[in-house]
């Protein structure tokens, strides 16, 4: 008679075999991830929540409307959805590990937007979307850098038969040469030092601007001790320029040497001539209204109430990628004006999905 087996004391059925912890555990989590990706599927993303109204659509995001925002989220969904979030090595200076994504892409994206746009503070975010400051702020880090990178790839320097195809016919009268307007505009950040004088930095980023009012050219940028003419330079947007093409820039930006050493004509934004003939009273006309048109691209920009305080210290070493994509966001809007090229919108919308 075979001895008693006593095998059911050498095996303990309560827990899985060593060997497979590991595996359980992972499953558990890629389930655990399963089940939240279809949850954010099933609930209605927040900004179609707050956002009713194509006016609500411009007040929270700065899209002219839904239709508009809809088609740039779904040209960039595809690798929004892939992104990876705020590099571990910065982590670990704040924190142990990074926290998992508890929120739809959908809804990161409308956080940012609700962060620059409008101006919403963090704490309020956190309140509205109902997660830590800590996930707000890195959110509003991840996406800055992200849409920086996307938008950076798209072309947004003008040929010049686009030029001509979108300059409006009054413009094209008086200054067909005409290829960028250059201005410039101010903003400041948060900074680390101990000087009761001195609690923000101040910087200066040069832009380009089409006669159709689309920004085509944005320089990084330069501390406000720079001089206009120096920011230039540095720029190089000078070296865009082709023989033949018109610049229209104050003198503090470009003089008539810096012009023709690129072959190019400077256009002044002032013609003080004391008796003028009724072309050039038309050309006075014109160059008024390109000014007011510079004016108006720069509010669009600063509209972004982000600006309107020192930006936040935590996002200081963003504060090249945030400009560069404020100025690119703020093309989505349409250009100012001219009537009917809606496709120009579409068209960047478009290569922001294959870039």
């Amino acid at each position: 008679m075979p001895p008693p087996c006593d095998a059911l004391k050498d095996h303990d059925y309560t827990r899985p075999a060593a060997g497979n912890l590991q595996d359980v555990l992972r499953k558990m989590r890629e389930l655990a991830t399963e089940i939240q990706q279809l949850t954010h599927e099933k609930v209605q993303p927040l900004v179609y929540k707050f956002c009713i109204t194509d006016e609500d659509i411009y007040y929270y995001t700065r899209f002219p409307s839904k239709e508009v925002f809809t088609l740039f989220w779904r040209s960039i969904h595809p690798s929004a959805s892939e992104m990876a979030y705020w590099p571990k090595a910065q982590w670990t200076v704040h924190e142990s590990a990074p926290p998992e994504q508890q929120i739809a892409p959908i809804d990161e994206f409308f956080m940012f937007l609700c962060r620059i746009g409008p101006g919403i503070e963090e704490k309020t975010l956190s309140a509205i979307f109902e997660v830590s400051l800590s996930t707000v702020t890195h959110t509003i880090l991840t996406w800055t850098s992200y849409l920086y990178q996307v938008l950076s790839l798209l072309p947004t320097w003008l040929s010049k038969q686009c030029i001509q195809a979108t300059m409006p016919e009054k413009v094209k009268v008086c200054f067909p040469e005409l290829r960028v307007i250059i201005d410039c505009t101010e903003i400041s950040c948060e900074t680390t030092s101990f000087s009761k004088c001195e609690k923000k930095s101040s910087f200066k980023g040069l832009i380009g601007i089409a006669p159709c009012g689309l920004i085509t050219f944005i320089s990084s940028l330069y501390t406000n001790s720079a001089s206009d003419q120096a920011v230039t330079k540095r720029s190089k947007l000078l070296h865009l320029l082709q023989p033949g093409d018109g610049v229209m820039a104050d003198e503090r930006f470009v003089n008539k040497k810096m012009a023709e050493d690129v072959g190019a004509t400077l256009i002044l934004p002032s013609l003080n001539t004391p008796q003028q003939n009724s072309k050039d009273t038309q050309k006075t006309q014109v160059v008024s209204c390109l000014r007011s048109l510079a004016e108006r691209v720069k509010l669009r920009v600063k509209e972004y109430h982000i600006w309107d305080n020192p930006v936040p210290l935590y996002m200081t070493g963003s504060v090249n990628q945030l400009w560069v994509v404020c100025c690119l966001l703020s093309n989505y809007q349409g250009p100012l004006d001219i009537k009917g090229h809606i496709s120009l919108t579409e068209h960047y919308c478009h290569s922001c999905q294959h870039s």
